[in-house]
């Protein structure tokens, strides 16, 4: 069977990619897969100096709203590394801001954050937040006043920067972080909720 990517036809082999198994070829149960955490970012005060989603997983406390997280908030069950023999092959980054946010609180954000994401200690990804669109969000049109919905880049997955050839393997039980750092955090006049996913391809184990 061949597969289209972007125009280019290929085989599944070559649309998978590179063996990378973290157990053995075909032994475990690869696919497509997102994790994802979520940030509370309240407003009328300055904001923390940095952020470190995937770092409380499910079932702890989040201690910025002080609430157990759910799978509303997040799919991790670990902090900052996958349960084994989860992995990720790390094919794309994204910030999606929920539809709650006032265009001027996301500029607010996109203007005085950035990121660094980090395998084990080293940094493999990092820039500003606007340079990793989420490919996700609301569009459309009403006839209501008042109402305003802004997402960062196109709502497509299409318009996702993608790493393509050079996705990074995070093998199980390694570490990884991903941080939000601002050296002036903002206030924002309403706040929301982002949300920093991982998108790639995971093994799981076949029962």
């Amino acid at each position: 069977m061949a597969y289209s990517i972007q125009g280019k036809f290929m085989t599944a082999q070559e649309a998978v990619g590179k063996n990378t198994n973290s157990i053995m070829a075909n032994w475990v149960d690869r696919g497509p897969w997102l994790f994802y955490d979520t940030i509370s970012c309240s407003s009328g005060a300055a904001l923390p100096t940095s952020y470190n989603p995937f770092s409380v997983p499910i079932g702890q406390i989040d201690p910025i709203t002080s609430t157990q997280k759910t799978k509303l908030q997040t799919n991790m069950v670990r902090g900052n590394q996958f349960p084994p023999p989860q992995c990720l092959l790390l094919a794309a980054i994204g910030f999606y801001f929920a539809s709650n946010w006032l265009k001027a609180d996301i500029d607010l954000f996109l203007n005085n954050y950035y990121f660094e994401f980090r395998i084990d200690t080293k940094i493999f990804h990092e820039g500003l937040l606007w340079m990793n669109p989420a490919g996700a969000g609301l569009a459309g049109v009403s006839t209501q006043t008042g109402e305003n919905v802004y997402t960062l880049g196109l709502p497509a997955p299409g318009f996702m920067r993608r790493y393509g050839e050079w996705s990074k393997y995070i093998a199980p039980l390694q570490q990884f972080s991903m941080t939000l750092i601002s050296p002036t955090p903002p206030t924002l006049t309403q706040g929301g909720l982002l949300i920093p996913f991982l998108d790639g391809l995971t093994d799981r184990s076949v029962q």
